[in-house]
């Protein structure tokens, strides 16, 4: 009768390898969800700042006129209230533009987001995001 070599043990080896795939899996998902979530934070702030730009109007022919097709964006007060928009929220992005396209704002901006687990396969440890949001100057005629 012929004897099979013991197989004791075997399954430790399994057991193990199920754990490594396990803690990677985790590890993929966590960075993965900080990365998306740190995007739609920076989304979400730009969004912000644009509508706060798209909200500094001529205010002395909006007061002289009311709305009407004649009242623009002031291009310094779009920027301005675009940076103190950004200044006030405690988000953690950084301004790279702000443009004004007849009276559509755009806001562009960028962070960086440092991923717990995956950051040591980036050059520096860390992710760069760039979100841009638009956001127009609406109105209804009044009369």
């Amino acid at each position: 009768m012929k004897r099979w070599p013991r197989d004791e043990g075997s399954i430790l080896v399994l057991s193990l390898g199920f754990i490594v795939i396990c803690i990677l899996a985790l590890a993929v998902v966590v960075d993965a969800s900080m990365v998306f979530l740190a995007r739609r934070a920076l989304q979400s702030q730009a969004d912000g700042a644009a509508l706060a730009g798209a909200q500094a109007i001529d205010l002395g022919t909006y007061y002289a006129e009311g709305a009407s097709a004649r009242i623009r964006l002031d291009g310094a007060g779009v920027r301005a209230a675009v940076e103190r928009h950004v200044r006030r929220d405690p988000g953690d992005g950084r301004l790279t533009g702000v443009w004004l396209r007849d009276d559509v704002v755009v806001v562009s901006m960028t962070d960086r987001v440092r991923p717990p687990f995956s950051g040591w396969l980036t050059p520096g440890g860390a992710y760069d995001l760039n979100v841009e949001a638009g956001a127009v100057l609406g109105y209804r005629p009044s009369g």
